[in-house]
């Protein structure tokens, strides 16, 4: 993630970021719905038509969650349990698409404006919003199932093998690639970033039905 869009997670509320995404997302949604009934802009639009309906969707949610997230701490000194994990997760894909959307609206009609680019970043981040969407639900259902303050259900098996059946239906690739995250040292920044590209070059390829090996020989040249 952009230090920008890391900044963004600790400078501003839950509430005041979703209304500056959907902001801009409308306002993006505006001017590419007015560039005529090319596919690119007709793409554009209908993923920030998503991003603003995602957003709308769980920002209420995500609220529920840290109301009761503190139950589940160790103790006080250790505010840390998966449902906070699951807001922070969200919280960053939300900051990296006012981010994103910030740049977006800023750089459009730039000749040097990179369409597809910032189109498939957006798409891949649409797709990992919606399943965190997915996910806050089921931690919402958790959170009702069960008695106040216990994590897992309890003595009824046909229910967590509902839950888990439903579980495993979620997409789960839309979280590699693009949106591919995890804690490192600063140190090792450069060649993180150099396998990040890679595996996003071979993605583009691969998504372009092209044989294993010109698939392997072109991201390597990427």
């Amino acid at each position: 993630m952009p230090r920008r869009a890391s900044r963004l997670i600790h400078n501003m509320d839950l509430r005041t970021m979703t209304q500056s995404l959907v902001t801009l997302a409308e306002d993006n949604i505006a001017f590419f719905s007015s560039q005529g009934p090319g596919e690119t802009a007709q793409r554009l639009s209908g993923v920030f038509a998503g991003v603003r309906e995602q957003a709308l969707g769980l920002e209420p949610a995500l609220g529920r969650l840290l109301g009761v997230a503190h139950l589940f701490d160790l103790d006080p000194e250790t505010p840390a349990n998966g449902y906070r994990s699951l807001v922070h997760t969200a919280r960053c894909c939300l900051a990296h698409l006012l981010h994103k959307s910030r740049y977006v609206a800023s750089n459009r009609r730039s000749i040097f404006f990179r369409t597809s680019h910032n189109l498939a970043e957006l798409e891949a981040y649409l797709a990992a919003l919606t399943q965190l969407r997915a996910l806050v639900y089921y931690a919402q259902r958790l959170l009702v199932t069960n008695r106040p303050g216990v994590l897992f259900f309890e003595g009824d098996e046909g229910l967590t093998a509902d839950f888990l059946r439903e579980y495993v239906t979620l997409h789960k690739g839309c979280f590699y690639g693009r949106c591919l995250g995890f804690q490192f040292t600063p140190a090792i920044r450069p060649f993180l970033q150099t396998i990040s590209i890679g595996l996003v070059s071979f993605g583009e390829h691969y998504k372009r039905n092209e044989t294993g090996l010109s698939v392997a020989a072109s991201s390597l040249f990427t």
